[in-house]
């Protein structure tokens, strides 16, 4: 008999679980439950790169001096300066580097660059004191003699920089840098021309070609976007400071007797640039989960 019953009960479980698995089978699917949003991170990837770049020169020219002008020359003569005055007209770059990219955050590249031909002019005006005649008729003492002087300039530039890179937002990532190494210069075609206004008379003189090489540094700050993984647009402002440049020794053209000037002033510029990048190794692009939503 105690068989019999659990042979019973038996039968009724199993008969119920295959009628609520039917039922289950009957209800609608349970809802799929959200995956994780997840985000990109890009992380840069150390390596070498290419780097071109061109644009826009402001030249900053400041401190003409003069062997002329230095206080002995127009002394013996019976005269002082008046006033004196140098500029140096904008020139286009074109530069190209190679560097390397360390880790996310730091960078440095060795550059090399052309700025072409400026143009270069400057002043010096003196005022007699009754020492010498030509200038003035009669020895005017309040009588000015003004040289103009006008040639070209043209520079190299070599630096090794390094660059700090701040983040990236928006795909645009902003830096700043700096750096240092030579410029080499060449002053070229410098002409003299002295104007003796009231007595009308004039006088010239040419200097040959001066090369010269001086220590430079620069400050650079800007930005760099990605328009692939491995080329990036880049634009920058940049101070350089190119140490003093000079001219040759000035001939006289129309006089039995000259002083064989040069003329030394102060050479800086405020520079715009942009220029594309090439990076060897493609920046690595992975997917990390952000929350889950459910």
């Amino acid at each position: 008999m105690g068989r019999f019953k659990a042979l019973t009960y038996a039968s009724v479980l199993a008969l119920g679980a295959a009628q609520a698995a039917q039922a289950a089978d009957l209800l609608p699917p349970p809802p799929p439950i959200e995956a994780p949003l997840r985000g990109a991170v890009v992380e840069e990837t150390g390596g070498f790169y290419v780097r071109v770049d061109g644009g826009l020169a402001n030249n900053n020219a400041s401190g003409l001096r003069s062997t002329f002008a230095d206080g002995s020359t127009l002394v013996t003569q019976g005269a002082v300066v008046g006033a004196t005055g140098v500029a140096v007209g904008d020139s286009s770059i074109l530069g190209l580097g190679f560097g390397y990219q360390f880790n996310n955050w730091f960078r440095a590249d060795i550059t090399g660059e052309y700025r072409n031909a400026a143009n270069y002019s400057s002043y010096i005006n003196a005022q007699w004191n009754g020492g010498l005649t030509g200038c003035s008729i009669g020895n005017d003492a309040n009588a000015y003699c003004g040289d103009q002087y006008k040639g070209q300039v043209k520079t190299g530039l070599v630096l090794v920089n390094g660059y700090f890179d701040m983040g990236t937002w928006a795909g645009f990532t902003p830096y700043v840098g700096g750096g240092f190494g030579f410029a080499a210069y060449q002053t070229s075609g410098v002409t003299d021309t002295t104007q003796f206004p009231l007595a009308g008379n004039n006088a010239w003189g040419n200097a040959p070609a001066y090369t010269g090489v001086n220590f430079a540094w620069a400050l650079t700050a800007g930005v760099s976007y990605h328009i692939t993984p491995n080329l990036l647009i880049d634009a920058n402002y940049r101070y350089v400071n190119m140490g003093s440049f000079q001219t040759g020794a000035i001939a006289c053209d129309a006089l039995a007797y000259c002083h064989g000037e040069t003329q030394h002033f102060n050479m800086a510029s405020n520079d715009v640039r942009v220029g594309l990048r090439w990076l060897a190794a493609a920046p690595v692009v992975y997917d990390v989960p952000v929350r889950a939503k459910f």
